[in-house]
């Protein structure tokens, strides 16, 4: 029998389109802030002083509990490391 469920679904396998297998996570997307303040080599109250004010990269709040974006804290240390390298040369 052509044109089947089957048949239709093995060809999308074959080409690509079916469904792609799942990559799993490296590590954490998101720390406590006292696991970020230990990354960035601070006090975990300055971590949460930080975050109070805005100032900490990532910080957000769920419900009451304080959390920090890795991708986005990451994001800014690298790119206050390019630009002293760029101010320097």
């Amino acid at each position: 029998m052509s044109g089947t469920w089957s048949e239709a679904r093995a060809k999308q396998v074959v080409e690509g389109h079916g469904p792609q297998p799942r990559v799993a996570m490296a590590g954490p997307y998101v720390v406590s802030v006292p696991q970020a303040a230990g990354l960035l080599g601070i006090s975990k109250d300055l971590g949460y002083d930080l975050a109070r004010r805005g100032e900490l990269p990532g910080a957000f709040q769920l419900g009451r509990r304080w959390r920090v974006s890795l991708v986005k804290l990451r994001a800014a240390v690298h790119g206050a490391k390019d630009d002293r390298a760029e101010e320097a040369g």
